[in-house]
């Protein structure tokens, strides 16, 4: 079966279409041949391209490299397989796509919520914090990074990896622990959660490249991370509030708080999955397990959306997954 939507793309079928380049990775078979792993994609699909040197049609691999760079629009032709439970596809035949020929938004995957409506009510729960210096450095970083934190994505792969999908995901957040505070009241201090679920990945605005086409890490991004790209912000911030006027101990061990949430908010340190400090408070316990929840929920969504019920697949980082019928 030929199909020209790679949406449409299923083992045994070929393809002739567009689509647009997320990553491209130079190999080389065991012979040392040279090849392309290429990943592909429209809206959220993904997929996993070959390009042996079979195929390069006469071309070196750097002429190639020039063809397929990361958010380039290609027509392909190919053949599509199964790979480890996952929809492969060999290169037969490509070129760039003409300026024109067509509509980069119909391949660009995007939050499904408006940048307007989501802007206004992550301010509205900005506008909730209660702790006056939580609330200043908060609204004063949400204000100054907003044009680049609401179309940002959230990350280059793993979940919420799409046009602001940041603010999206930083949304839902809130919006899960605002049922959290409603259902346990004072135990868990509201202020402090929208503080830091607001802050959590804005340092992703630096960590990552802001073409949300095809993200990549930025150099600054591989020196520090999210995690301390935010703190330094948060720092800075509070440095700039005793130059203005006294501080109390209260406040700056609050803003300390605030930041040991946000570093730990990957969970423990023995997980591995790159928090910089224990989490050490209740809010910095929940902070990790509701950013897990909506990740979780965001990767396996999308890595069932294509597949057909009672379907088992392995998905990258999840390990098996299995689709029931509804």
């Amino acid at each position: 079966m030929a199909v020209s939507c790679l949406l449409e793309l299923e083992p045994g079928s070929s393809f002739e279409g567009y689509c647009l380049v997320k990553e491209v990775k130079q190999e080389k078979t065991k012979k040392g041949d040279p090849y392309l792993n290429i990943t592909v994609a429209k809206k959220h699909k993904m997929v996993s391209c070959k390009l042996w040197n079979n195929g390069f049609g006469g071309r070196s691999v750097e002429e190639l490299l020039t063809i397929f760079t990361n958010g380039a629009m290609l027509y392909l032709a190919g053949d599509a397989s199964e790979f480890n439970g996952q929809v492969q596809m060999t290169i037969s035949d490509f070129r760039l796509a003409q300026s024109g020929e067509v509509d980069f938004s119909e391949y660009i995957e995007m939050a499904p919520e408006s940048i307007e409506s989501m802007e206004a009510e992550i301010r509205s729960f900005i506008d909730e914090i209660q702790i006056p210096i939580l609330h200043q450095i908060t609204s004063e970083l949400f204000e100054e990074n907003k044009k680049y934190f609401m179309n940002h994505v959230a990350a280059v792969k793993m979940h919420h990896n799409f046009k602001s999908g940041l603010a999206y995901h930083t949304l839902s957040l809130l919006r899960i622990a605002k049922n959290i505070c409603d259902q346990y009241g004072e135990a868990v201090n509201r202020s402090k959660m929208y503080a830091a679920l607001t802050l959590h990945d804005m340092g992703k605005i630096v960590e990552m490249t802001k073409d949300f086409t095809a993200p990549e890490y930025t150099l600054f991004g591989q020196f520090l991370g999210h995690i301390q790209i935010v703190n330094q912000m948060i720092d800075r911030k509070l440095v700039a509030i005793r130059n203005e006027r006294s501080v109390s101990l209260e406040e700056v061990t609050v803003v300390y708080e605030l930041m040991n949430i946000i570093s730990s908010h990957h969970g423990p340190l023995s997980n591995g999955w790159g928090s910089t400090a224990e989490p050490i408070t209740l809010e910095a316990h929940l902070c990790h397990m509701i950013d897990n929840i909506d990740a979780k929920i965001n990767m396996i969504s999308k890595a069932t959306a294509d597949m057909k019920e009672g379907d088992v697949q392995k998905v990258w980082g999840l390990g098996k997954i299995y689709k029931p019928s509804n």
